[in-house]
């Protein structure tokens, strides 16, 4: 019977969470979230594979800079491995885990360095992209369209810029200042962030719009969909626009500030990179889970902001405990894979063997969680709504 005791917690754990899964009130919207995965998987392939392209590339400026190092050597033989503070490894883990969850309800995807290979497209206008996306901005957006567009321009080119500026950074040193470089790698990365978080909306809405055609059960091809995105982002672009102004207010504006003054105050500098880990983003990820609908609306339904918001309101009001569980659930689900991957991580040195395999095994483990997440999220908000105009295909 002692010999047994020891895995009597373990057994109450794996009958609690059991007991969470299957019995919380959004459990159906779960399981279809999961039907709908299972039935296009490429919709967690493609957030897998460009988070393990963003992997790859912070690998690669560690290889530059000389922190990683790989030889045969270092493949044959791994370190030991040293387990981490628990508590250090759930403190690390809360904002990754908050800023996931916002994510279903903003964008989960992580789009950079694949970004730059977009803007490049975008700039190119591959397939007439670039001139469907300014007519529907032109009958959308009225006399803004052409100030959009051209801005739009504009961040597409600092996005493709970024990671040829990021790798030649070093070499631009021997020629260039390291506070102008800094300065002008902060101008760089706020214009490549609006074009990198467009484009991580647009594979957001193309998720979406997979999802809503496995619900109706409508025949649609790829192509078809990332057409209907490219229209449909127009209609999902003032809720953008509100989320890309609050982060310009309260994480870069401060930044550029921050950089502006680097040379004569170090320790503004610290204090704003603390504000912003400690305060800023944190808010805002809150932010984004207490308007969760706004973004499936404008997607799905043709309305305005305002509309959106009455809407959002109302489906709150009304089925606030579903999403409350929904919140819940997804959100033990997500922190639990942070803890264990920087858990098991962390354990070895940073950008070994191991480390990095466990790294990328960990991203995958997110990305299927995130797809999963957002397809049963989408299934819960159809469910919750009574649109009375749905999008056409």
């Amino acid at each position: 019977m002692s010999s047994a005791f020891p895995f009597l917690p373990l057994a109450g754990a794996f009958a609690g969470y059991l007991l969470l899964v299957f019995a919380n009130p959004a459990y159906r919207y779960f399981r279809d979230g999961l039907r709908c995965v299972q039935r296009h998987p490429h919709m967690w392939i493609w957030l897998c594979v460009l988070g393990l392209t963003y992997t790859l590339f912070q690998l690669l400026q560690a290889l530059q800079i000389g922190e990683a190092q790989f030889s045969i050597q270092n493949l044959l033989y791994w370190p030991r491995f040293h387990p981490p503070d628990w508590f250090v490894i759930a403190q690390r883990a809360r904002l990754p885990a908050l800023e996931l969850l916002s994510g279903i309800f903003n964008q989960a995807v992580v789009s950079y360095p694949t970004s730059a290979g977009a803007a490049l497209l975008f700039l190119l206008n591959w397939k007439g992209y670039q001139a469907k996306f300014a007519e529907a901005a032109r009958k959308r957006l009225g006399r803004w369209w052409l100030a959009v567009y051209l801005g739009l321009l504009l961040c597409a080119l600092a996005a493709f810029v970024k990671p040829i500026f990021s790798l030649s950074i070093y070499w631009l040193n021997q020629y260039l200042g390291g506070i102008l470089l800094l300065r002008t790698g902060a101008a760089i990365d706020w214009l490549s962030f609006q074009f990198e978080y467009l484009f991580g909306l647009l594979i957001q809405i193309v998720l979406v719009l997979q999802t809503f055609v496995w619900i109706r059960g409508l025949n649609a091809t790829p192509n078809r969909i990332l057409e209907l995105a490219v229209k449909r982002s127009v209609y999902a672009a003032k809720w953008a626009g509100c989320v890309l102004g609050a982060t310009f207010l309260f994480i870069h504006l401060p930044l550029l500030i921050s950089y502006f003054w680097i040379a004569e105050y170090t320790d503004f500098t610290n204090a704003v990179v603390q504000y912003i880990e400690q305060t800023a983003r944190p808010l805002l990820a809150m932010g984004l889970l207490l308007f969760c609908t706004m973004q499936a609306t404008l997607i799905l339904h043709n309305e305005t902001l305002r509309e959106a918001v009455l809407e959002h309101v109302q489906i709150t009001r009304k089925y606030w405990y579903r999403i409350f569980w929904f919140f819940i659930v997804s959100g033990i689900h997500l922190f639990g894979v942070s803890c264990l991957g920087d858990f098991l991580a962390k354990g070895f040195p940073e950008y070994s063997v191991p480390n990095v395999l466990l790294s990328g095994l960990c991203t995958v483990c997110k990305t299927f969680l995130a797809a999963w997440f957002l397809a049963g999220w989408v299934c819960l908000y159809r469910a919750c709504s009574s649109p009375p105009k749905e999008i056409l295909f």
